[in-house]
């Protein structure tokens, strides 16, 4: 398997005055700093040049270079853009979705921004998303030889939700006469929409992670921690890393719960990577 992750990510003229220099781990890159000091203008950055959307360092003119493990590399030079011919690392960019929108013509009086991800991660059909819940399902019904293996990992993977979910007594399901979702408790029935924010935000994640089936990824999640209980906090890097093993992670965080359980060497504190001009 190509694990072709990043190795090194450079940003010149980082909010017209920093350079910035970082050398990447494989498994697990922590970003800390006070609010403000460019932890989720990095993480954007990087999102930017792996999704092939450049405005966004376009608008800044920053000049971004990113060396990947197989020694390549993806670049941006703002006087002289051009495309990149690497093979881009595959990326899920997770961020704080449950904040008010300002156009609600755009979602249901009863949606946030953080509902309709959710919904787009598990039930999205065709091109616009291939990595949907659904989707993945469906590969059981089109390749019978896969449906034993596929229905093995969901048991699993619903297993490991279980476990963020035993105080409140929930437990995971699929309604297999609508094809959607649900919890149990005891002898009721809830629905994703019932769910708090912060149980969302952890599914969010988790579908996300699970639904990468174990290859090379970078993940890159701005401030996971927002709307997250202190013990799911502390579990999640954990988890994450156990459902794929193959999956760089790059955080912005201000919660020491995040990195408290094993994960301190992994941290780095944003003003230590620049280089003022």
């Amino acid at each position: 398997m190509n694990l072709n992750l990043i190795k090194r990510i450079e940003i010149k003229g980082l909010f017209h005055q920093y350079d910035l220099e970082w050398d990447l781990n494989p498994d697990v890159n922590i970003l800390v700093g006070i609010n403000g000091i460019g932890k989720s203008t990095v993480l954007r950055t990087i999102n930017a040049l792996l999704s092939k959307k450049y405005s966004y360092v376009r608008d800044w003119k920053m000049d971004v270079e990113i060396r990947l493990t197989d020694n390549s590399f993806l670049f941006y030079d703002h006087l002289k853009p051009q495309k990149n011919n690497s093979i881009q690392p595959n990326c899920e960019y997770i961020t704080t979705f449950d904040v008010p929108l300002r156009d609600k013509t755009k979602i249901s009086q009863s949606e946030t921004p953080l509902d309709k991800e959710l919904q787009q991660v598990l039930y999205t059909t065709g091109k616009e998303n291939q990595n949907s819940f659904i989707n993945y399902r469906l590969k059981a019904t089109h390749s019978p030889e896969l449906a034993s293996t596929i229905n093995q990992r969901i048991d699993k993977f619903f297993d490991s939700i279980n476990i963020f979910f035993t105080e409140t007594k929930k437990t995971i399901d699929i309604d297999r006469n609508f094809n959607k979702i649900i919890f149990h408790r005891e002898e009721s029935v809830i629905t994703l929409e019932q769910l708090s924010s912060g149980e969302k935000q952890i599914l969010l994640i988790l579908f996300t992670v699970f639904l990468m089936e174990e290859k090379p990824y970078v993940l890159l999640m701005d401030e996971p921690e927002i709307s997250l209980h202190i013990g799911w906090q502390q579990q999640l890097i954990d988890v994450i890393r156990q459902l794929n093993p193959n999956c760089q992670l790059i955080i912005a965080t201000h919660s020491p719960s995040i990195f408290g359980k094993g994960w301190g060497d992994k941290l780095v504190f944003v003003k230590d990577l620049y280089f003022a001009w």
